[in-house]
Parts: C-alpha cells; sequence; structure tokens
C-alpha cells in the first residue's frame, strides 16, 4: 500500500471495524489474557485445554494410538500399493507420501504402538514401555493433541482477524532491532509464556505456511521465543528446592534468555537460514508504516484490511479440522518415535553422562560448586525439559540448583516435545540444527546465569 493508497483515507465503517474488533478481541481474551487462580496464572485456553484433557483422559491413549497405527499403515500400504484416492487428493497425498526418512519413522512409530498396546515380554519391550520413556512420551503426545484440537479452531482469532498485524506494525520497532524478526511474532512469545510452548509453535507453524513468516523468522521464533509458560517455570523452580527464590529466578531466566537469543540469532545456523518463504510464496508481512503515515493509522487500516479477508464460523470449522486432522496424521508418529527413542537413551544408556564430561569443567571454571555432578544435567535436557530438575535434585548446593534450574528453562529445546514437534513440521529444522542451537544457547547462557546469581548473593 502506497501513501497515495486511497484505501488510506477510505473511512471505516461500523461493520468492517467489527469484523476486526470482535474476533480479535476474543482471540486475546483466550490466548493472552493472565487468569490467576490458587496461586497459579494460566490463559483462558489453557483452562479449556485442561478441560479437554480431563474429559478424554479415559480415551485419550487410545485414540492416539489409533491416529498412530492409521498413519503409519496407510503409509506403508500406499508405497506398495499407490492408493488412487491418495494420488489424486492432495490433502491426503500431503499426509501419506513421505520419503525415505519419513517412512522410515511411520514403521519405528508402528513398532513402538505395538509394544505399549500389547506390552509383550523382553528386555527391548521393557526399554519401550518403562514410565520415564513410552509412558511419559504418551503423557506428552496426549497434552500436545489435546493442545492442538482446541487450539486449530481459535487461532484464526488472533491470526486471521487483523490482531497480529496490528501487533506487528506496533512492536516492530523492538522485535526487528533486537531479534530481526517481525512484530506479528510478539503474540507467539506471549501466548508461549503464559500458556505454553505447544500453543506458540502451533501459531508459528501457521504463519509460516500462510507466508507471514520466511524460514529464518520461523526458525527464530520457534527455537528461541516457544518458552514454557509460567506455571511450569515455577515448577522447576519447586523441583529443585528454590521456589522460595523464585522473583529472582524467573527475573535472571527473562534476562538472560533475551540476552542469548541477541547473540544466537546472530550467529550460524540460524543466521544462515534463507529468507524464502513456504512453497515461495509471496512474503505476506508488510508492518513498515510508508513515509508520512502514521504507524497506528497504518496498523488500524491494514489490521482491518485483513479482517476483511477472515472467514465466518464454517470456515473457522472446516479449515481447523482439515488443520487438525493433517496435524495429528502427520506429526502424531514423528512425536512418538523421536520422544521415545530420546527418552530411551536418556535412560538407559550413558551417552548423555559421556558427553557432559566438558561441561563438568564449564562449570568448574565458572566456580560453580558440585560441577561434575551438576554436568549431565546440563546436557541431559536435549531429551525432555523436566529430566535437568530431577538430575539436579539430588545436589546438595543450593546455588547449583538455582543455576542448573534456570538453565534449563532459558534451553528451550528439547526432543521429547518441542522438538518432535518442530522436526514433523514444515518448518526447514532438522535434528543438527537443533542439537547445534541447544549447545550454544547451554555455552552463551551458563556464564551469564553464573554473573547474575553471583550478583544476587545467592549461595
Amino acid at each position: 500500500m502506497s501513501m497515495k493508497d486511497p484505501k488510506l483515507n477510505e473511512k471505516i465503517s461500523f461493520k468492517d471495524f467489527s469484523k476486526f474488533l470482535i474476533p480479535s478481541a476474543i482471540g486475546v481474551f483466550l490466548f493472552l489474557f493472565p487468569i490467576f487462580k490458587d496461586g497459579a496464572v494460566n490463559i483462558p485456553l489453557g483452562y479449556m485445554i485442561d478441560f479437554v484433557k480431563t474429559f478424554l483422559k479415559p480415551v485419550g491413549m487410545q485414540i492416539i494410538y489409533g491416529v498412530v497405527f492409521v498413519s503409519a499403515i496407510i503409509t506403508i500400504l500406499h508405497r506398495i500399493f499407490k492408493f488412487k484416492f491418495i494420488e489424486e487428493n492432495k490433502f491426503w497425498e500431503n499426509i501419506f507420501k513421505v520419503g525415505i526418512i519419513g517412512f522410515f519413522i511411520r514403521t519405528i512409530a508402528l513398532f513402538f504402538t505395538f509394544s505399549l498396546v500389547f506390552r509383550p515380554e523382553g528386555r527391548v519391550f521393557n526399554m519401550i514401555i518403562n514410565a520415564n520413556t513410552g509412558e511419559l512420551a504418551m503423557s506428552l503426545m496426549f497434552t500436545i493433541f489435546v493442545t492442538f484440537f482446541i487450539t486449530c479452531y481459535t487461532i484464526p482469532l488472533i491470526s486471521d482477524y487483523g490482531i497480529m498485524d496490528f501487533t506487528g506494525t506496533i512492536f516492530r520497532g523492538f522485535t526487528y532491532p533486537l531479534f530481526t524478526i517481525p512484530g506479528r511474532s510478539t503474540v507467539d512469545l506471549v501466548t508461549s509464556w503464559i500458556g505454553g510452548n505447544s500453543t506458540g509453535i502451533l501459531i508459528t507453524i501457521r504463519q509460516y505456511v500462510g507466508g507471514y513468516y520466511n524460514a529464518r523468522e520461523a526458525a527464530i521464533i520457534s527455537t528461541m521465543f516457544s518458552v514454557v509458560s509460567l506455571p511450569f517455570c515455577l515448577v522447576i523452580a519447586n523441583t529443585l528446592g528454590v521456589g522460595d527464590l523464585f522473583i529472582q529466578f524467573y527475573g535472571i531466566l527473562a534476562i538472560v534468555g533475551i540476552i542469548s537469543t541477541i547473540i544466537i540469532v546472530r550467529i550460524p545456523p540460524l543466521s544462515v537460514f534463507d529468507n524464502s518463504t513456504y512453497k515461495n510464496q509471496e512474503y505476506q508481512t508488510n508492518e513498515i508504516a510508508p513515509e508520512g503515515i502514521n504507524k497506528y493509522k497504518w496498523a488500524l487500516k491494514r489490521s482491518i484490511n485483513k479482517a476483511k479477508e477472515g472467514g465466518n464460523l464454517i470456515d473457522i470449522i472446516t479449515n481447523g479440522t482439515k488443520m487438525y486432522v493433517d496435524l495429528f496424521l502427520t506429526l502424531a508418529p514423528t512425536i512418538l518415535t523421536i520422544a521415545i527413542t530420546a527418552l530411551v537413551i536418556s535412560e538407559y544408556t550413558p551417552i548423555f553422562t559421556w558427553i557432559s564430561k566438558p561441561m563438568g569443567y564449564y562449570l568448574n571454571m565458572l566456580g560453580v560448586p558440585e560441577a561434575f555432578e551438576a554436568a549431565p544435567a546440563t546436557i541431559i535436557g536435549f531429551a525432555d525439559m523436566f529430566l535437568p530438575a530431577i538430575v539436579a535434585s539430588s545436589i546438595a548446593s543450593v546455588k547449583t540448583k538455582f543455576i542448573i534450574g534456570i538453565l534449563s528453562l532459558v534451553q528451550i529445546i528439547y526432543l521429547s516435545e518441542m522438538g518432535a514437534v518442530l522436526i514433523g513440521s514444515q518448518i526447514p529444522i532438522n535434528v543438527k540444527h537443533l542439537a547445534i542451537l541447544f549447545i550454544e544457547k547451554t555455552l552463551i547462557a551458563l556464564p551469564l546465569i553464573v554473573l547474575f546469581t553471583n550478583l544476587l548473593g545467592i549461595q
């Protein structure tokens, strides 16, 4: 839209303004409005997810087993028989026609599902069905897919009716200089911060597929801004016995998270992701107001124009259902395979202990008490975010537990949930990217955490 675009001077009708305001207000309330209850904070969407989880709990695992079974079996059979209904339908083809890696992942997922359902005897099967491996993975998956179910039908309220366009223009002056990402990403961040990273990741995936983020932006936002929720941070602090220091704990977490992200987005691998869009579509984000145009006027006008394109209730239900079916059938086998594999490696092999040896020297150099005892906790979070708290809970030093707890939350990247979702999504991120980013976060964040911990005199 140019400076001379007559649309800028068009009078905004009440009908057009209402189509922007009402859905956006509902979306902001559901995704961003904090509700304090029983000493915890959550968003309305979070309470909806908790309600559905309780309702579906008796059959939730069976549904996930069934979906993984259907996804894997149809994928395998299609590779053999080339079903016509799949070849001639783009929607089903995108789900069931996969490459060799996808085929391998779904085959392994089928084996894991068989093991979890029938629980046969044997060492290999016992490793899979352990409470800390297969059962934990299924619990995480249940939460993820209930979250996706609710979010698929509500996410248009903040993505399709203008509020992200409005916040994008307003906050770009903050997000782009610091993190080289659009202002609309503030919605992803705040949603993750209050409600949980699964919801934030889904917003990011949808924005990337829609052409609002390019590959570099989507990679940055999904790996650096899909932070865990505030309530989970408190859980980690309490698990480590430092809940009485939570204000200091969360303050350092926020500061170190911002500083480390400012650095990491400017070095490989994030800095070398290209600016291509999903399937090379036209880039949709335009947050810079033309010269001479008030940015608030520009933001409102763009938001209302976006809202005009938003669908009706039937469109939301139809598109939400298609998105959920696509996500469930595509991601369920991937998450199951990656999560169980990572947790089995963590539980039954000394790999994380071996590779954490250098971290013992690093912690010792930084003056962290019980450095070598704490070293595995700095690496094992790559498998699952809760594992560092479990590993570090036996450490005597309050200071060390305080540092490890903050680090585990700053690292963000873990394979059992967030990493598995990203690897199975359209965002061009692989395990190698995640591993490098995890190491970068760890090495950069640790000295900062230790510095601020020392400044606060925590011992």
